[in-house]
């Protein structure tokens, strides 16, 4: 019980803060220099979302399995994608996951569709929309519900990234070093453990 009671708390500290971020610091009229307030910024929106997914996931396991979850450490170096021996197709999957990726998916869906959608609809179907096929994008790598629940978190907390500044770099940026966190686990895991 106790876990659900700390899950719903975090999240509703997460959703104040954003919702602090959104109303008070974005101003749709103003497109400034990236500053180190921003880089911070990003990289705390990072670890907020990192623990958010924990805390739903320990959540999910200790509801539907029984289970006490994963210890935090454990959760943060555990991967769910498997491994490539490869090193040539490693390094190529490296790049497209680190690079290719968060490029390909925020010039598609923070660049094209959100602003397809600014002006026909608010900006909350817009970041519903836009983050349900994120979500569906996704499909491959996602084997339950709560998967499903934490991409569309990330994808809001990029929708949010991206209007705070209307800068696909911020959304970029984080995506990339979430995606950059599997591809150092991908390295680092197997000398560690085999």
């Amino acid at each position: 019980m106790w876990k659900l009671i700390v899950t719903i708390v975090c999240m509703g500290i997460l959703f104040i803060f954003m919702n602090h971020v959104y109303t008070k610091l974005f101003k749709p009229t103003v497109k400034r220099k990236i500053q180190l307030i921003d880089l911070i910024f990003i990289f705390l929106t990072y670890i907020a979302v990192r623990f958010s997914v924990y805390l739903i996931y320990s959540l999910w396991s200790s509801m539907a399995y029984r289970t006490n979850g994963l210890k935090l450490v454990d959760f943060f170096f555990a991967v769910g994608l498997p491994l490539t021996i490869d090193k040539f197709i490693f390094a190529f999957e490296a790049l497209d996951l680190v690079c290719i990726a968060p490029l390909f998916e925020e010039f598609l869906f923070r660049g094209f569709l959100n602003n397809l959608l600014r002006g026909k609809v608010n900006a909350f179907v817009r970041m519903s929309i836009v983050s349900i096929l994120f979500a569906v994008l996704h499909m491959p790598y996602i084997q339950n519900w709560i998967q499903f629940i934490a991409y569309l978190i990330f994808s809001i907390v990029l929708f949010l990234m991206y209007e705070r500044r209307r800068s696909l770099f911020d959304a970029i940026l984080l995506h990339s070093l979430y995606n950059g966190l599997l591809v150092i686990l991908f390295i680092e895991i197997p000398k560690r453990f085999f």
